[in-house]
C-alpha cells in the first residue's frame, strides 16, 4: 500500500465526517506569484516581497474602471473591498495580504481565523517555495493573534499545530501543542489524530498505533483512525491486521468511491 494514497483517502474520509472546518471564501482557481518572484530585488531572495507583488498585481489590470477602483480603495484602505476585488480578478495572494491587513484593523478572532484558514486553504497549490512560506508563515501568525485574544479556542490551537507540521520547517512546534493538548485532555480526539497521522510521516509507528488504538477505543468508528491505524500496520508487515481493520474501515464510509479505494488498497496488501 503506498503511503500517500492511503493519507489522501485518510483526509477524505475527514471531509466526509466533518473533522475539519473550512472558510467560506472561495479557492481560486490558481495561485500566481510569477510577477513578485520574477521581478523580486534585493531584501532576502528567498522570501516573497507580498508588498511588491500586491502594487504589480494591482498596476496590472487591465480593465480600466476596476483598476481606477482599486487604486481609491487602497487610498481608502478599504480592505474588506479590496480582499473582494482581488478574488474576483483571481489574485489569491493579494487577498491574502489584505485579509491580513483586515484582520489587523479589526484585531477580532474570526478575521484572523479566516486569514489563517484561507492561507491552510491554498498551502497545497502554492506555486513555488516563496508563496508557500508566506502562506505558512501568515498562517502561523494569523492563528497565533487568535490564540492571544482567546487561549480557550481547542480548534484554533489545532489550526496552529496544523500550520507548524503542514508547512514543514517547524513541525515539532506543531507536536508540542498537540501533546500539551493530550496532556490536558486524553480525549482529545483531534489532537490525537494529528498526532497519529505525524508518528506515520515520521516512522514512528509504535507511537502512532496507541495513539489510534485510543482513539478507536472512543470512537470505534472512527473512519480516518481505521486508515491511518491500517496503514502502521501494514508499515510494521502486519499485513493480516491492516486488511482486518480496512475491512471495518470500509463498513464505516458511505461513499463508493471510498469503498472502491479501499477495495484496492486491500488488494494491493494481499
Amino acid at each position: 500500500m503506498n503511503q500517500n494514497q492511503i493519507l489522501v483517502i485518510a483526509s477524505c474520509a475527514v471531509m466526509c465526517v466533518g473533522v475539519y472546518l473550512f472558510t467560506s471564501i472561495k479557492k481560486p482557481k490558481e495561485t500566481d506569484a510569477a510577477a513578485a518572484t520574477a521581478k523580486k530585488q534585493g531584501g532576502n531572495p528567498n522570501e516573497l516581497d507580498i508588498e511588491e507583488y500586491v502594487a504589480e498585481t494591482a498596476a496590472i489590470i487591465q480593465n480600466d474602471t476596476i483598476r481606477k477602483k482599486v487604486e481609491k480603495l487602497i487610498s481608502a484602505n478599504d480592505y474588506e473591498n479590496l480582499v473582494q476585488e482581488f478574488a474576483q480578478q483571481d489574485k489569491p495572494l493579494a487577498v491574502v495580504y489584505y485579509l491580513t491587513k483586515n484582520a489587523e484593523a479589526k484585531n477580532d478572532v474570526t478575521y484572523w481565523v479566516q486569514t489563517g484558514d484561507y492561507c491552510m486553504l491554498l498551502l497545497p497549490t502554492a506555486p513555488d517555495d516563496k508563496a508557500r512560506q508566506y502562506l505558512n508563515n501568515t498562517a502561523i501568525k494569523a492563528y497565533k493573534e487568535a490564540l492571544a485574544l482567546d487561549s480557550t479556542q481547542t480548534e484554533n490551537q489545532l489550526r496552529l499545530a496544523s500550520a507548524y507540521m503542514e508547512g514543514g520547517q517547524q513541525p515539532m512546534e506543531g507536536v508540542s501543542i498537540l501533546l500539551d493538548m493530550v496532556k490536558k485532555d486524553s480525549t482529545n480526539v483531534d489532537a490525537l489524530l494529528m498526532l497519529g497521522r505525524f508518528g506515520i510521516v515520521s516512522g514512528q509507528y509504535d507511537k502512532a498505533i496507541a495513539r489510534l488504538e485510543k482513539i478507536l477505543y472512543l470512537q470505534p468508528q472512527n473512519s480516518e483512525a481505521l486508515l491511518l491505524l491500517a496503514e502502521a500496520h501494514n508499515k510494521l508487515g502486519n499485513k493480516e491486521k491492516a486488511v482486518e481493520l480496512l475491512e471495518r474501515c470500509k463498513k464505516t464510509v458511505t461513499s463508493p468511491e471510498l469503498k472502491s479505494e479501499i477495495d484496492k488498497f486491500i488488494q494491493n496488501i494481499k
